[in-house]
């Protein structure tokens, strides 16, 4: 009987730490999938910055300031 009872706990262990194993590496599946969009998130704001940035710089230096609204009057 007591080594049934042995059998029996080191069953339940084995089992329960499978589960625990599981639900740990999902925990952790969660965490990783977070900080991975939180830095592709980063990543894509610091892009679009700086495409702003370098349209903002060509749209002040595309030419002559008249031109530009002679071109651009038509968009109004």
């Amino acid at each position: 009987m007591a080594e049934f009872l042995i059998w029996l706990v080191a069953a339940l262990g084995a089992v329960g730490g499978v589960v625990l194993g599981r639900i740990l590496g999902r925990v952790e599946g969660r965490r990783a999938g977070k900080r991975e969009a939180e830095r592709d998130a980063l990543e894509d704001t610091v892009e679009r910055t700086e495409r702003g940035r370098n349209a903002v710089l060509d749209g002040r230096d595309a030419g002559d300031p008249a031109e530009r609204l002679r071109n651009n009057d038509g968009a109004w």
